[in-house]
């Protein structure tokens, strides 16, 4: 296949690794397909380095796997199955923790993240609903107060590929996830763990159903993104810029 010629020399591991992870999500890179370090940097235009450096990280996330001494793409359907029950055990617990823990004012930062959440279904970009996605995940895992836990939800995060695949289910299902969003912050705010736990699986568990719907269609060719996905190379960026855009606009409205 063809990949985009890399620019930037400081970017280039990112930009292999955004590139060879769309391409496995997007089917371009079918399971099975054997990964040569060699071909993949002549096509990238690349010396070995940054591809291995590529390769190694799309490995430790699941994209990739070992056969022997080869590396292969990964069957990301049973990823994705495996990927999502963990994360509902993971944010689930965090969510039963955060009704017990979390500070009123916690509660009330993830009660902003939430509205902005709504505003942003249509009227911003696919960034910044990713980025209001992961504050919100982030916020009520900072808000169980379990340091531990914080910790491997912090690692396994990587897994969620939220920001990925973003672009490719509509804005319905946006709006209906930022719905539980609120599902599961009236679980909070009334101290109900049970509540919030289950909020916190189902709307993990309906994402993930979105989610291997989205990567069959666009695999069999019957869906594309929307026309405000990101397409370049710089989506890390993008989504850090949103990120930060974001966390200014809520503290700015919460001083």
């Amino acid at each position: 296949m063809k990949f985009q010629k890399i620019g930037a020399r400081s970017t280039i591991v990112p930009q292999v690794y955004e590139q060879l992870k769309r391409a496995i999500l997007r089917g371009t890179l079918k399971p099975g397909t054997r990964l040569v370090d060699s071909r993949v940097a002549e096509e990238f235009g690349v010396s070995r380095t940054p591809v291995r450096e590529a390769l190694s990280r799309l490995l430790a996330q699941g994209f990739v796997r070992e056969e022997g001494t080869t590396k292969v793409v990964a069957d990301m359907a049973s990823e994705l199955k495996e990927i999502f029950g963990v994360r509902q055990v993971l944010e689930g617990y965090a969510a039963r923790l955060a009704a017990e823990n979390a500070t009123d004012a916690e509660l009330d930062e993830l009660h902003g993240v939430c509205h902005a959440s709504i505003a942003a279904v249509e009227t911003t970009s696919v960034a910044e609903r990713a980025a209001l996605n992961n504050i919100f995940h982030s916020a009520v895992a900072r808000a169980s107060h379990s340091g531990r836990l914080i910790k491997v939800i912090g690692d396994f995060y990587e897994y969620a590929i939220t920001e990925e695949m973003l672009p490719f289910y509509s804005r319905s299902d946006s709006a209906s996830h930022v719905g539980q969003h609120l599902d599961i912050l009236a679980g909070l705010r009334a101290r109900d763990g049970d509540a919030a736990e289950k909020a916190m699986k189902t709307h993990i568990g309906d994402v993930g159903i979105a989610i291997e719907a989205a990567i069959r269609r666009i695999r069999e060719g019957t869906d594309q993104p929307a026309g405000d996905a990101e397409t370049d190379v710089d989506q890390i960026a993008a989504l850090e810029r949103a990120q930060q855009a974001v966390m200014a606009r809520l503290s700015s409205t919460s001083a």
